[in-house]
């Protein structure tokens, strides 16, 4: 026999099966880091054995080992960085009426909040606009222009010291990946695209 649910069963199902929230960059960048670090250190610890690899010196060894004890230092200082730093998508929903609206300006300065809503992915279309809205741009060519911008990206790191590598963590949150591209003169280069930027950019949940 078919019932129809109570208010019961409509509450449970309610607070059981919550809609999606949409992915919060903040909270990524976090994720992103903390595996990274987690990586370093399984590297870390099969460096620090005591039988050397085969065809490898201990010069070598040693330099890879420090290589990748700076490198977790420096995923260290970051996460803690960001675990320090207040993510302003937490801010309750009570307070959004008396948020000005600053999406009407397109022309303002970049600002990394979500709140005040310009991010890297407005700072590279912004790139993409000042040289003509090209369908692709090299990755080294955007990082190399995006250097040129004041303040961080995405409150992470300044402008001036975004590097290929750190481009590729900030858009991959926002589902923004390289693509292989082949090039006038045949060669193949890793390269963004315009598109994925302008869906990335209608598809920001803050």
């Amino acid at each position: 026999m078919t019932q129809f649910p109570t208010l019961i069963d409509q509450v449970a199902t309610a607070v059981l099966e919550p809609v999606p929230a949409g992915e919060n960059p903040h909270h990524r960048a976090i994720l992103d880091v903390f595996t990274e670090a987690q990586d370093l250190d399984r590297q870390l610890v099969a460096l620090s054995g005591k039988k050397l690899p085969d065809g490898v010196s201990a010069a070598e060894q040693l330099e890879k080992l420090t290589d990748v004890l700076v490198e977790g230092m420096a995923a260290g200082a970051e996460l803690n960085a960001l675990l320090s730093t207040s993510c302003c998508c937490a801010a309750s929903e009570g307070n959004a009426e008396d948020t000005p609206d600053v999406m009407e300006d397109e022309d303002d300065d970049f600002l990394s909040c979500p709140g005040q809503p310009k991010t890297i992915v407005h700072a590279c279309l912004g790139v993409f606009a000042a040289i003509g809205d090209p369908d692709t741009m090299a990755c080294a060519d955007l990082v190399l222009c995006l250097r040129d911008l004041p303040g961080d990206a995405d409150g992470r790191w300044p402008y001036a010291d975004l590097t290929q590598v750190r481009l590729a963590k900030l858009l991959a949150p926002y589902g923004v990946h390289t693509r292989n591209t082949t090039g006038h003169d045949g060669r193949c280069y890793k390269a963004y695209r315009r598109t994925d930027l302008l869906d990335a950019r209608a598809g920001r949940s803050c």
